[in-house]
């Protein structure tokens, strides 16, 4: 299952044109926002790795530029899992996330930059297939970042994820995105965040921590894509991938 996907992503990802500039990194924001009324649409594909399962998902991601530097996007994953001790598969539509982006301060250079954003996942996914999360929660955020020496960009973002009936998670994260020339640049990215062991929250904290690197390619004007691969520590995953394409229009 995991190889019919991944080869129907990366044919999507050769076949697909893109036109706008669109976010490089996975777990911080970059103020790359779409013009005004101008349509920003990606095909997302991620592939988790876990120690007794195997996830992966398909994820179409809108954008629109509602203002100069206010934007609002959605993303309606469908994603299948694999349990690897029982064998059992379910496949189906997770959870889908609506929000917005909203860069209330840049420089006339574009650096530095401050841009809050904040988003809602709705509970639309089956719970009890693992397919989602079971109920709606909300997640605020403020990132900010600079560029150092035109070719060096850095940005951190700070997160809140409001949940029912657990304990609220805190996280923050961190990425280098280095342009190697016009088309090319490499990514590094690591996210920290605090959670209970449990789900009643009676458990001691805990702090996974995700590490991501990747490359963002530009084949032409017209063309361009990226792919990550990451793991973590004090998590059940062993190793993640996600490839992504963007066409604007």
């Amino acid at each position: 299952m995991m190889k019919r996907f991944f080869l129907f992503s990366v044919a999507v990802l050769w076949v697909v044109a893109a036109q706008a500039e669109p976010i490089r990194t996975v777990v911080t924001k970059e103020n790359r926002l779409p013009r005004v009324n101008e349509w920003e649409a990606s095909l997302i594909f991620d592939y988790i790795e876990r120690e007794t399962q195997d996830e992966t998902a398909i994820a179409p991601y809108l954008r629109y530029g509602l203002l100069r530097d206010l934007a609002a996007f959605a993303t309606v994953p469908y994603r299948s899992i694999e349990d690897d001790l029982t064998d059992n598969k379910e496949s189906g539509f997770g959870d889908v996330s609506l929000g917005f982006e909203w860069v209330v301060y840049r420089n006339l250079f574009g650096a530095p930059w401050i841009m809050p954003h904040a988003e809602v996942n709705l509970d639309n996914g089956n719970e009890n297939k693992g397919l989602g999360s079971g109920s709606t929660d909300y997640v605020v955020g403020l990132a900010a970042g600079t560029t150092v020496q035109r070719d060096f960009h850095f940005t951190v973002d700070a997160r809140y994820r409001i949940v029912d009936d657990q304990d609220n998670i805190p996280s923050i994260a961190g990425s280098l995105v280095w342009d190697l020339d016009r088309r090319l640049s490499l990514i590094s990215e690591i996210e920290v965040s605090r959670e209970k062991e449990d789900e009643l929250g009676l458990g001691k904290d805990t702090h996974p921590i995700l590490f991501w690197a990747g490359m963002h390619y530009r084949a032409r004007r017209d063309l361009q894509f990226s792919i990550h691969a990451g793991t973590s520590k004090n998590t059940d995953i062993d190793a993640m991938i996600r490839a992504r394409v963007t066409k604007a229009f």
